[in-house]
């Protein structure tokens, strides 16, 4: 596992709007290209993260119950298939 932070694209207007799930996949794919020998990946967030490439990497949680049991499950089927490889 590699432990590094994605940069940060946030321009003022997204600061201000809050709306930062416009560019974080933008953000994801930087880090990924950055990072070249990463062959599976993840994404998990409740946010739409407004990219087709990242969206069929993510688990896309429920903002107000996070992470579930059957959250976890859906994580153990994706690493068996093609959801997790780059």
């Amino acid at each position: 596992m590699i432990d590094s932070l994605t940069s940060d694209h946030a321009k003022e207007e997204i600061k201000r709007s809050k709306k930062f799930s416009l560019i974080k996949a933008e953000e994801i794919l930087a880090w990924l290209d950055d990072h070249k020998e990463i062959e599976r990946w993840v994404v998990i967030d409740d946010l739409d993260l407004h990219n087709a490439q990242v969206t069929k990497h993510q688990l896309r949680t429920h903002s107000q119950t996070g992470l579930t049991m059957d959250d976890v499950h859906k994580l153990e089927k994706m690493s068996q298939s093609r959801g997790l490889e780059g």
